[in-house]
């Protein structure tokens, strides 16, 4: 994912259209958490990779690549990320998919 034509989607420091303002999680930064045992749990790092692909969509509009990239590589972070969330105390267990697909 690192590399080819939408690499620069989710490796780099994306400047926002907001602002000029980098935008502060992309996948580079969760891996470099993650090699620093920056996350407590898995729930704080899957909270992260969704963030990621979240905005992605949030700030890009359906009918965009990115967008239905990053819908895809949420949906498959999540087939994923099911068995880890299943071995978690019930009481640490989230909803998968957030708010973002209440709206499509």
């Amino acid at each position: 994912m690192k590399t080819g034509q939408y690499g620069w989607g989710w490796h780099s420091e994306n400047k926002s259209t907001f602002t000029d303002k980098p935008i502060l999680l992309y996948l580079g930064l969760v891996k470099l958490n993650l090699s620093k045992n920056m996350y407590s749990s898995p729930l704080d790092f899957a909270s992260d990779v969704r963030l990621v692909f979240e905005n992605a969509m949030l700030y890009n509009p359906k009918t965009d690549e990115v967008h239905g990239i990053a819908h895809q590589l949420l949906s498959y972070f999540e087939m994923l990320f099911r068995p880890i969330q299943a071995k978690l105390p019930t009481n640490q267990r989230v909803n998968e998919f957030s708010a973002v697909y209440e709206f499509d």
